[in-house]
């Protein structure tokens, strides 16, 4: 009996050492301001700042609450593919450069579409918002992110 403690216990710790290794999602504290032209939009965000979490996304998530969004973090400026594989929401997709421009928008990601989805230009960061927020919002190319 005392033994099978200790084997859960040690199990428990690599799985929470192996977790953060691995950078599964954190919750970002702060929100995301998306300056629009007549507006500033809030969004809750989740980091992906590690190639394990930048490939897998939002992935196997069955949804994602209104005014949420994942933001993509690469190390400097390059052309990025996304795909849709194994995403289950729709999602719109936002290019931004390492001064927070939006330099490419593609709205309305299918699910599980393995089509390659390309920034156009080189960008810093990605972020990925639910469909129809783009066209909702009126989010537009050059508008900017605050709080990168």
């Amino acid at each position: 009996m005392k033994l099978r403690k200790i084997i859960l216990i040690i199990f428990v710790c690599a799985t929470i050492i192996l977790c953060g290794y691995l950078g599964y999602p954190r919750k970002n504290q702060s929100d995301l301001i998306i300056q629009t032209d007549s507006n500033k939009i809030a969004y809750h965000i989740e980091i992906a700042d590690t190639p394990y979490l930048r490939a897998k996304g939002l992935m196997y998530r069955k949804s994602m609450p209104q005014n949420h969004g994942m933001l993509f973090i690469f190390e400097k400026p390059q052309m990025i593919s996304m795909w849709m594989k194994n995403t289950y929401i729709p999602l719109d997709m936002l290019f931004v450069d390492k001064n927070g421009i939006i330099r490419h928008i593609h709205e309305n990601a299918k699910p599980f579409d393995e089509t390659i989805i390309s920034s156009v230009v080189p960008v810093s960061f990605v972020i990925e918002l639910n469909a129809g927020q783009v066209k909702e919002k009126n989010i537009q190319i050059t508008n900017r992110i605050i709080g990168l």
